[in-house]
């Protein structure tokens, strides 16, 4: 490790070389407080005469830690105050937001941090916002995407900048102890997170055990490797993307209601890796999401199946096989999927694969709950059954409980995403009543009890895998 008196030498060849901060710029300095961000406005600080700097603070107070919060809103203004910088605060109510939106507190967090950095931007003229990553949050980024699996985008970590130099990170090439020793030698005073020191979130597992263990004990540089090694990836991943947008080109047809359709023989031609390409990139334009690689996988099956198959794509799009085509289009979240399913037959529907047989013997039974479970058969009643989407007002009485729960409110409650909330049907009774929830719940009605005398075993297999809905976490830096 270089002595922390060489930083200062550092971060100017590094901001030099990589263009990440032009002389007479006007920064927006994201500040949290933390050692990170305040390490970054000594050093932006420093340049500012020599590079005729115009700087201005900006903290996105979350409310999220009461006075802790408050505090950390006081000291950035008076920190800005010091060093004769413009301070910039947003309050916001973050837990309310991520209630409301369903999603992880840490993600509407960013969120909300973002807009805030963005309008700043826009509104007031600045020309960047200066976010203090360093080269351990980098190699954190690349282990965590790497154990989830999201390919070549995510193993190529976070950017030295984004959206077209409109957010800069000046600090990612230095490690955290690093700054630490700077930050020491220079008397700063900062802000400490007491979450960072937990092992609640996903990310302070491997800042804590993994990262400790692998300096430790196999490469005393790996923040530094894999930094480089990131960087060759994000090459890599922006030569495939340019490629795909090319094959697209030639492999797709626009539709009338702002579809397209994707020449499957064409798509089946290119290597494998480009044809992933190709559907991610398209399913990103399309819709504005990013897709799973499993979706990517599910789209890419579709050559393979029948025409009408289909499965859904994010915010209420679908992908269907149409002869030699792949159509994709707008479907307005809702999905007609109405099939009367027969009792002894197993069915392939595209996205899952559904059986419904009658067994024999005594039990004791093995289910897999969502996947395969077992219902009293004379409940049910009836040789065939209905399998359909479920509709706004269907319910349920979700198995283990007495009351009766709309089947939208209890997606909503297992925090299922609205683009996935229509992948999983309901299985009807003669009756009209919902027999199962497929993939989630049984209906309690419907159970074995000590007067069961015929079991009905029912499978649901998803043909597309679960989305990792565990939120990333973003400490005081």
């Amino acid at each position: 490790m270089l002595p922390s008196r060489a930083l200062f030498t550092r971060f100017h060849e590094f901001c030099r070389r990589r263009r990440l901060i032009a002389p007479g710029g006007r920064i927006v300095v994201a500040v949290s407080g933390g050692i990170d961000s305040v390490t970054l406005l000594d050093l932006l600080a420093a340049e500012r005469n020599a590079m005729q700097l115009s700087l201005a603070v900006a903290h996105c107070n979350h409310g999220l830690r009461g006075v802790e919060s408050d505090c950390d809103e006081k000291f950035v203004a008076d920190l800005a105050a010091r060093y004769g910088c413009e301070v910039l605060i947003e309050r916001t109510d973050t837990a309310g937001k991520a209630r409301l939106e369903h999603k992880g507190i840490q993600e509407t967090a960013r969120a909300l941090r973002y807009e805030f950095f963005t309008r700043v931007c826009s509104t007031l003229g600045f020309d960047a916002v200066a976010t203090a990553h360093n080269a351990d949050d980098n190699a954190e980024t690349v282990i965590l995407h790497m154990v989830r699996g999201t390919g070549l985008r995510g193993l190529a970590g976070i950017p030295m900048e984004r959206e077209a130099g409109l957010f800069v990170r000046p600090l990612l090439f230095a490690g955290r102890d690093e700054i630490e020793e700077y930050a020491g030698e220079q008397h700063l005073s900062f802000r400490t997170d007491a979450s960072n020191s937990t092992d609640h979130y996903t990310r302070n597992v491997i800042r804590h055990h993994i990262l400790p263990r692998v300096k430790e004990s196999l490469n005393p540089s790996v923040a530094d490797t894999l930094l480089r090694q990131a960087e060759l990836l994000r090459d890599l991943n922006g030569y495939l993307e340019m490629t795909a947008r090319q094959m697209i080109g030639a492999l797709t047809e626009r539709l009338p209601d702002a579809g397209c359709t994707l020449d499957a023989t064409g798509l089946l031609s290119l290597p494998v890796l480009l044809r992933q390409y190709v559907v991610l990139q398209l399913v990103e334009d399309l819709t504005g999401t990013r897709p799973e690689w499993a979706m990517v996988e599910a789209v890419l099956d579709l050559v393979e199946r029948a025409t009408g198959s289909w499965i859904p794509l994010p915010a209420g799009w679908l992908a269907s096989r149409d002869r030699e085509r792949i159509v994709l289009r707008p479907g307005g979240g809702q999905l007609d999927f109405n099939e009367e399913v027969e009792i002894g037959r197993e069915y392939d529907f595209g996205m899952f694969r559904f059986s419904a047989e009658m067994t024999s013997g005594v039990g004791p039974w093995a289910s897999e709950p969502g996947r395969i479970e077992y219902v009293d058969a004379d409940q049910v009643g009836g040789v065939t059954l209905v399998l359909r989407s479920w509709r706004d007002g269907d319910w349920f009485v979700p198995l283990g409980m007495e009351g009766r729960k709309k089947i939208s409110d209890f997606l909503i409650d297992e925090r299922v995403p609205l683009f996935e909330k229509k992948r999983y049907p309901v299985l009807q009774a003669a009756s009209g009543d919902v027999v199962w929830l497929c993939g989630h719940r049984l209906d309690d009605r419907f159970k074995l009890t000590g007067q069961t005398r015929r079991v009905l075993r029912l499978a649901f297999i998803p043909l597309v895998s679960e989305r990792d809905h565990a939120p990333d976490h973003q400490g005081q830096r």
